[in-house]
């Protein structure tokens, strides 16, 4: 059945029973997206959060291989029980950098898993994709039977900040192409440009209601880090290693990263998400970071605004 609403939600953020009884509510549909443990493939956040995957004995940020095993299993199991009771699931392989090498066995068998359990229990599971060769690589071998989200992380530049008219430019360029286009965070506060790109889009357009990235922030640079740094295994990157590059990364970027301020703020998505509500989004995501365990608000506002609707 097709509901009005859809929420994008990171594994973890939220129980999974909260997540199943707002999967029941008439008018919305909850999507889980997330990493695969260890996956070089994972992009925009870093391996070793696990997506916020909690280990009892884990005190570091390596891992050994009985808890990689372990948080694979969770995985796994926590994808089967979305499936199970009618939430899909979309895999963010977003890493900017993908050789042909990695595209083997191990690294796509998560994406057959996917193909398979949707065939089992009725469900449309996709991708959140960046890099090309991926994209045409699972195309070629499953067709249709995934959803392709157009990630985020596609639409920046390491030359400079795209402007407004130039993310518009290409999203336009690949709608149609996929199922969903996921536009930026900065985007997704830009009350016009979201009117713009639902009024001439061919496809889905997705917003992030709890962004909070800064306008004066290149987040390419940032992906490029996290793209880089996950094809290090945590079975093999010791603390000092992990720590290092993330301090030499983080340092240079605390005048303009707005991360840091909102570590110390309150986050509120009433604002954001009203005024996405307002411009025509019907499809939500709460991205990976501050606020991303804010479903129950999200919910509460989207049900508000539906029921203050015109008859």
């Amino acid at each position: 059945m097709n509901k009005k609403y859809s929420i994008e939600v990171p594994i973890y953020s939220s129980p999974i029973e909260y997540l199943i009884k707002l999967n029941q509510l008439k008018d919305i549909a909850i999507v889980m997206y997330g990493g695969v443990p260890n996956s070089p493939l994972n992009g925009g956040r870093n391996n070793f959060t696990l997506d916020k995957l909690s280990l009892y004995d884990r005190f570091f940020f390596s891992l050994t291989k009985k808890q990689l095993s372990r948080a694979l299993s969770k995985f796994y199991e926590t994808l089967a029980k979305a499936n199970q009771n009618g939430i899909s699931f979309r895999l963010a392989y977003t890493n900017m950098f993908i050789s042909n090498e990695e595209l083997n066995e191990e690294n796509l068998y998560p994406v057959n898993w996917l193909v398979e359990s949707s065939k089992k229990y009725g469900v449309k599971n996709g991708l959140i994709l960046n890099n090309k060769l991926l994209e045409n690589c699972i195309r070629q071998k499953y067709g249709d039977k995934l959803v392709y989200v157009s990630s985020c992380t596609k639409y920046v530049s390491p030359h400079k900040i795209l402007t407004p008219r130039e993310t518009l430019s290409m999203y336009l360029e690949d709608s149609g192409k996929y199922d969903f286009i996921c536009i930026t965070p900065q985007d997704s506060r830009r009350e016009n440009l979201i009117k713009d790109v639902l009024r001439d889009s061919k496809g889905g357009i997705i917003a992030i209601c709890n962004s909070y990235c800064s306008n004066n922030c290149n987040s390419y640079y940032h992906y490029e880090h996290f793209s880089k740094e996950n094809k290090k295994s945590l079975l093999t990157m010791g603390m000092v290693g992990i720590l290092t590059s993330s301090f030499a990364f983080v340092v240079p970027r605390l005048p303009t990263c707005s991360a840091f301020r909102q570590a110390f703020r309150k986050m509120n998505i009433k604002k954001t998400a009203g005024m996405q509500l307002n411009a025509g989004i019907v499809n939500f995501k709460l991205g990976r970071g501050f606020g991303d365990n804010l479903i129950g608000p999200l919910v509460s506002l989207i049900l508000k605004f539906e029921k203050n609707l015109p008859e």
